[in-house]
């Protein structure tokens, strides 16, 4: 049965802190395959500045070009309306047959899964993988499975899966990884001031940006003028 990990995003713009928690789920989980799945339309927050979906694609496909497990899904640009989660997990189920998922997310987006589209419910139908953001994520994350789920059984922790649970036939599990404080907030503001994001971003996606300099910053610098 293949194991597809899904890794969800607005990736505006892919930096290092989308490429590394990846390779840390590969070698934790031995996957088949980590799906990047870029967000056409984000129910969750209204990002200003959004890139179009097809530059964002572009960035991505240049940063895990040198890792052959990693794939980019665009499925979420042919729905219309936004991008659920719930939604995607439909599809992949269609679309893929037998196959074990696996959904990644953020410690930070833990406390808000209740808010999500049916958040409480991606567990009747994918593995989760809760990544950690600081060192106090572990504690809330045993804090708040057994409130989401109270019909649950904790795991052992094994190597760098500190912590987890079954609920019914999926696995929430808290993954350890190096912690490198970069984000695609600090990217636009670094960009937005001219200072150099060297080593914050993948070189290839580096290059991308200065092809599409002017663009990239007449977007991140009014919402309006994104397409």
């Amino acid at each position: 049965m293949k194991r597809i990990a899904i890794l969800g995003g607005t990736f505006n713009p892919t930096h290092i802190m989308h490429i590394r928690p990846a390779v840390e789920v590969q070698e934790a989980f031995n996957l088949d395959r980590i799906d990047f799945v870029p967000c056409a339309t984000p129910p969750h927050k209204k990002e200003n500045g959004l890139l179009s979906f097809e530059l964002r694609n572009r960035m991505i496909r240049a940063a895990i070009n040198r890792y052959p497990d990693f794939r980019v899904n665009e499925l979420e640009a042919e729905r219309s309306g936004p991008s659920y989660t719930y939604d995607t997990l439909q599809d992949y189920k269609k679309k893929e047959g037998d196959c074990e998922l696996f959904f990644i997310m953020g410690s930070i987006d833990l406390p808000t899964l209740a808010d999500w589209h049916r958040g409480l419910e991606l567990i009747k139908h994918t593995n989760i993988i809760v990544l950690a953001r600081s060192d106090a994520d572990e504690k809330q994350f045993n804090t708040l499975c057994p409130q989401y789920w109270p019909e649950h059984t904790a795991l052992a922790p094994a190597d760098n899966i500190t912590a987890g649970y079954t609920v019914g036939d999926h696995s929430i599990y808290f993954l350890q990884q190096p912690r490198i404080d970069v984000s695609a907030t600090l990217i636009r503001e670094r960009w937005m001031q001219d200072r150099d994001i060297s080593y914050l971003v993948p070189d290839s996606v580096h290059k991308i940006m200065h092809d599409y300099a002017d663009i990239i910053t007449e977007c991140w610098g009014d919402a309006q003028n994104c397409s």
